[in-house]
């Protein structure tokens, strides 16, 4: 009876002990560039584009290692396209974040409808003529 318990208590730390050695094979891609680019938008670094260069080398590592890039990653690349004055590849990105990451849905949303009411105001915003400009060229034209 000892013998048994000894043999299994022994059994046990040898199964302990080899599984904690294992190797973990990460489903999402672990490239240091993501977390760089997060980084310098976090210390509020003006240089966008060298955090958008960063997110394309992270793309580009993820895509080459066949490994999913992480949650917020095509959020945060929007963002940054954003801050360029690129809406339209910026609503690309936060479509691509809700589609790949559906828990996400509800923020994406919110986000892709601001991103849709910032363009359509400076659409509109581009059409109209400014009113002070035109009674000014009138009163010039009276005179």
């Amino acid at each position: 009876m000892i013998i048994n318990f000894r043999r299994m208590a022994l059994l046990v730390i040898i199964c302990s002990a080899m599984t904690g050695c294992a190797s973990k094979d990460y489903v999402y891609c672990h490239d240091l560039s993501y977390s760089e680019s997060m980084y310098m938008y976090l210390k509020k670094d003006p240089d966008y584009q060298k955090q958008l260069e960063l997110m394309d080398v992270y793309f580009k590592e993820a895509e080459s290692s066949g490994k999913k890039v992480a949650p917020g990653a095509y959020a945060h690349y929007a963002l940054l396209k954003s801050k360029v004055g690129n809406n339209a590849e910026s609503v690309k990105y936060l479509e691509m974040e809700k589609e790949t990451f559906p828990d996400s849905a509800f923020y994406m949303n919110q986000l892709l409808n601001d991103a849709k009411n910032k363009q359509q105001v400076k659409t509109n915003t581009s059409q109209t003529v400014n009113p002070n400009k035109a009674a000014s060229k009138q009163v010039s034209k009276g005179e």
